[in-house]
């Protein structure tokens, strides 16, 4: 409809038909005078016909340049018509020469104060919408849970930086367009992939923990899939969730060794205290040496009870942080005397070369004394137990103008490069045999470890497997 009078306005409409019916009724009027009147009247009739011709065609310019800003309102309102994409601050305002003009001119400009505070608003949703979008992408990116987001084939739309790192991938826009399947079974075990192969065939959430090789210590995943219908047709995408469950799964394994520890720890003592009391109640016929050798066992066995009940207090402590030393002036030589003929009894049991040796004049030190004589007989005495018979365990002490040095030095098994990273980690025990084969319930170099930070030092361990391992506690003297 617009197109047909795309090229003439309404003015010009206005303007064209005023003069079609003008100049229409004069023709009529003049033919009517010609069949009236003689043809020698012609030249008077023509100039009587001039005069409202030229009438007609000086009101049809006036109409023109009268109705001239009503023309140019109706350009722009067909421009608007044509193109409804327009923007309305192409509208312009019209010369004031009509009140029309000036209602024109008032309405365009509310039109263009609201059309300027849509914009304001909507770059102010956009600007609103961009910094959202920008804080849960970084949320999403920096959660510690892997997480990708798969189409209804399992290629990987989306994911962020964690999921590509437990994948062992640097960088995470490589993985997009790339199977989760095939991903995921690089990484885990057969077994594993084959549990992976059974989730993906099935819509369900699913939740299941992978490994990558047989032993856990490589590292263990907790993976799941969450399935989502789509907009289009039956297909679903999903979404899978990765986490690192390595160290988890490792304290329970070392909880559970602990409990099988302690219960061979306490039972062990306490049969031995039931057997000998048991003896001494009901046989009379006992010599005094023999009486004297069981109630030692006894004492012994009622030691090594009271013993293994101080680590599990010691590490309820550690757990809850309530460790606290109280810090007095401590002779070393007394302190050491101590430790050492507390533990010369085993060495001497199993014939090792038990030695010490002290630097001339040591100086006092501020310590906790009794949690100090604990930590230090840890490390002697696991440097006789894990010495075999016949070896060789050192003490030495020594000190500088700042520090205090205990070494404890064996022959003994030695620690594997592999476990050395781990020692002391609460109920960490070697998978080594010989470890294995020994009575411990891994909390006491941790223990040590904790009462020598308190102290402000350290421990340094220095081992070679089957080589024999030197421990050495470091204390501040102030």
């Amino acid at each position: 409809m617009f197109a047909a009078q795309k090229y003439r306005s309404y003015t010009q409409r206005l303007s064209g038909q005023h003069l079609l019916f003008g100049l229409a009724g004069i023709i009529y009027f003049a033919i009517s005078i010609l069949f009236l009147s003689r043809w020698d009247s012609l030249p008077s009739l023509a100039t009587a016909l001039g005069v409202p011709v030229g009438i007609l065609l000086f009101g049809s310019i006036a109409m023109r340049r009268t109705s001239r800003w009503l023309n140019n309102l109706e350009r722009q309102l067909l421009r608007f018509a044509e193109n409804p994409n327009r923007s309305v601050m192409e509208l312009r305002p019209l010369p004031v020469i009509h009140p029309l003009a000036a209602g024109w001119n008032q309405l365009l400009a509310h039109v263009h104060e609201h059309s300027a505070w849509n914009g304001v608003e909507r770059r102010l949703s956009e600007a609103i919408h961009s910094q959202q979008a920008k804080r849960w992408e970084s949320a999403f990116q920096n959660l510690t849970d892997g997480i990708a987001i798969c189409d209804s084939e399992g290629k990987i739309m989306q994911l962020n930086l964690s999921f590509a790192t437990l994948l062992h991938r640097s960088d995470s826009k490589c993985l997009l367009g790339t199977d989760v399947l095939d991903l995921l079974s690089e990484q885990v075990d057969d077994a594993s992939v084959k549990r992976i192969r059974a989730m993906v065939s099935s819509h369900a959430t699913q939740m299941l923990e992978v490994q990558r090789t047989d032993d856990i210590a490589q590292g263990v995943w907790r993976l799941s899939r969450i399935s989502q219908r789509t907009e289009i047709g039956d297909s679903h995408d999903s979404i899978w969730t990765l986490r690192d469950v390595t160290q988890l799964k490792l304290a329970e394994a070392a909880r559970e060794q602990f409990v099988f520890t302690a219960t061979h720890e306490l039972r062990t003592p306490l049969a031995n205290i039931q057997a000998y009391s048991e003896t001494l109640a009901t046989v009379s016929e006992l010599s005094v040496e023999q009486q004297q050798s069981f109630y030692n066992t006894i004492n012994n066995e009622a030691n090594r009870l009271a013993r293994f009940v101080d680590e599990l207090l010691n590490i309820s402590q550690m757990e809850a942080g309530a460790i606290t030393i109280e810090k007095h002036e401590v002779q070393l030589d007394r302190l050491l005397n101590e430790i050492l003929e507390s533990q010369r009894s085993l060495a001497n049991e199993k014939k090792q070369q038990f030695t010490f040796s002290v630097a001339p004049k040591l100086p006092k030190i501020m310590a906790d004394k009794d949690k100090l004589v604990a930590a230090l007989s840890n490390l002697v005495g696991n440097a006789v137990k894990y010495t075999p018979e016949g070896g060789k365990v050192t003490v030495r002490v020594d000190s500088d103008a700042t520090r205090v040095m205990f070494m404890v030095e064996d022959s003994g098994i030695g620690i594997s490069a592999e476990d050395l990273p781990k020692m002391g980690g609460k109920f960490f025990r070697s998978k080594d045999a010989r470890v294995q084969g020994m009575v411990g319930s891994g909390l006491g170099l941790a223990f040590s470890q904790e009462i020598a930070r308190l102290h402000g030092g350290s421990i340094l361990i220095r081992s070679e497997l089957n080589q024999g391992s030197c421990f050495t506690l470091e204390l501040p003297l102030r």
